[in-house]
C-alpha cells in the first residue's frame, strides 16, 4: 500500500488531468467529435485510444485485467465511459495493498502525458465542416 499523502497528491494530479481533457470537450458538438485530426484519426476515435492506453498503462503497472481494441466505430457516450473506467481501475491499482509507490508515480506520469497529448491536439483540431445546406421540401 502506497503511503497515503503520496495516494493524495496522485490522486489530484489525475484529477487536474481529467479536468482538463473534460474542458476541451467542452461545448464539442457531434459533428465536432467526428472532426478529422488527421490521418483519418476523430476526436472520438483519439478518445478511444486514449481510453485503451490508460487500461493498458494500469496493466503495466501492475493492475489486474486485460483490454482489447476499441470499436471499430466507437460513439462519444461509450468512449467517456471507457474513460471513466480506466480511471476507476486507476485509482484502484493506487489502493491496491500491494500497490508499489515506484509504478503508481510512473502510471500517472503517463496518464498526466497521454491526457495532456490529448487536450492538445482536441483544443489545436481544423474546424468541423459546415452542415449541409437545408433542402426545402415542396409539397
Amino acid at each position: 500500500m502506497i503511503d497515503p499523502d503520496l495516494r493524495a497528491d496522485l490522486a489530484a494530479r489525475l484529477e487536474v488531468a481529467r479536468r482538463a481533457l473534460l474542458g476541451a470537450l467542452e461545448g464539442l458538438t457531434e459533428r465536432d467529435f467526428a472532426t478529422d485530426l488527421g490521418g483519418g484519426e476523430t476526436v472520438v476515435r483519439l478518445l478511444a485510444s486514449l481510453a485503451g492506453a490508460e487500461h493498458r498503462a494500469v496493466i503495466e503497472a501492475g493492475g489486474a485485467g486485460s483490454y482489447g481494441a476499441p470499436a471499430e466505430k466507437p460513439l462519444p457516450p461509450q468512449v467517456v465511459h471507457d474513460l471513466a473506467g480506466a480511471r476507476y481501475r486507476i485509482l484502484r491499482c493506487l489502493d491496491a495493498e500491494d500497490a508499489d509507490e515506484a509504478h503508481a508515480r510512473t502510471l500517472v506520469a503517463e496518464v498526466e502525458r497521454l491526457e495532456a497529448v490529448a487536450v492538445e491536439r482536441i483544443r489545436n483540431r481544423p474546424p468541423a465542416p459546415p452542415p449541409p445546406p437545408q433542402i426545402p421540401v415542396i409539397r
